[in-house]
């Protein structure tokens, strides 16, 4: 289990304070400026992000911003700010620890490593198809009723043992001297030795013998433990990670709806072009509850967005601004969806959005006449694929 605590490089000092924090609290901890390329962010991992003025204008903010919104869709981000400057957009409404006051820096990293307890803690115990390597309650519980058994197989066995090694006695000394005892001697040597400890005339070794045998079923016991195979059954079996681009574990139902990513201001222009081209027999999805950017966003959109045949931006100055649109066209890319970018303003997108639309064809609607804006989008969406 990795922390990965995501900085801009002029926060380093920053930082390394906090790796060492969490170092002397038990945590593996790797710093992540964006100019070294680390690993995937794995299910057994948690992405520390760390915002900040210098942070915005880091020259490895894409970067940066891309491995945290992966832990984010998987629930594995934590988010600091170290002071009170704008974070980038897509990043602004998520829940943050608020530790811009440096002199309460030593509390509200002991506040960060509860946090990141509960999160891996939340990750091992978790159920099927969202850490690939926890191991289930119940099965802990038979491994430990599976030593109790052993320590229960071991204690019965101890009477067998000492039957055994008085037996053996006694035949070794019945065996010393010119006319070594047979039998009739081990037998009566066996009854006398229980006589000299209290044990009634004759019951010795009918007790030896049950003892004895006792011995050899627990044997046999331990003897068909240790070599069969167990049958545990878990919850999941391990699975590699998966990197941003490959295939997600449990793939959704797929539908031929069409995903609509818009900022709420256009919601009046949005509207009646999405329900036009439905009359037509499209199908399209769209967030018309306002979901909140915490888990719920993070549920629900993304398993519409994973599901989608397709996704529509439709581009506007306040969709460039939206933390949501933002993790949209994010998402879309990340489970490589056709997207289709439909300006609705004129306006330019920024360096962030016009990242994922490079060489992508967009559709200029805001140029179109309003009555032949429904078609216009039908005719840029093609035929259902």
């Amino acid at each position: 289990m990795t922390v990965f605590l995501a900085h801009a490089p002029k926060d380093r000092e920053t930082a390394e304070g906090l790796e060492k924090f969490l170092e002397r609290r038990g945590q593996f901890v790797e710093l992540d400026d964006g100019q070294t390329a680390l690993r995937p962010v794995q299910a057994s991992d948690v992405v520390v992000l760390l915002l900040s003025k210098d942070f915005v204008f880091a020259p490895t903010r894409l970067r940066l911003e891309q491995r945290a919104l992966d832990a984010w869709a998987d629930g594995r981000l934590l988010v600091v700010k170290l002071d009170h400057g704008i974070a980038p957009v897509g990043l602004r409404d998520l829940p943050a620890l608020d530790a811009s006051f440096a002199a309460q820096r030593e509390f509200k990293w002991q506040e960060l490593a509860n946090s990141i307890r509960e999160k891996l803690r939340a990750q091992v115990q978790a159920p099927a198809g969202e850490d690939g390597v926890a191991a289930p309650t119940h099965t802990r519980r038979k491994s430990r009723g599976g030593w109790l058994g052993v320590l229960g197989l071991i204690t019965l066995m101890a009477p067998g043992l000492a039957a055994l090694v008085a037996t053996g006695s006694i035949w070794l000394v019945n065996r010393i001297g010119p006319t070594p005892g047979g039998w009739p001697e081990l037998s009566a040597g066996i009854d006398a030795f229980g006589v000299r400890y209290g044990a009634p005339a004759g019951v010795t070794l009918w007790g030896f013998t049950a003892a004895i045998a006792m011995l050899i079923v627990c044997l046999g016991l331990l003897v068909g433990r240790a070599f069969s195979r167990p049958r545990v059954q878990t919850r999941k079996q391990t699975q590699p990670a998966p990197t941003p681009r490959q295939a997600e574990p449990s793939a959704p139902e797929q539908t031929d709806a069409l995903f609509v990513s818009y900022a709420r201001a256009n919601a009046g222009v949005v509207t009646p072009i999405i329900e036009a081209v439905s009359r037509e027999g499209r199908k399209f999805w769209l967030d018309q509850k306002g979901i909140a950017a915490g888990e719920s966003w993070a549920g629900e959109i993304v398993r519409a967005m994973r599901g989608a045949a397709g996704v529509v931006i439709m581009c506007s100055k306040a969709a460039f601004e939206s933390d949501h649109v933002k993790r949209e066209v994010y998402l879309a890319d990340r489970y490589r969806k056709r997207i289709l970018p439909v300006f609705i303003e004129d306006t330019a997108p920024p360096e962030d959005f016009e990242y994922f639309f490079a060489g992508l064809q967009s559709l200029n609607l805001f140029a179109t006449p309003e009555a032949e804006r429904p078609q216009a989008l039908i005719q840029a969406l093609g035929a259902p694929s």
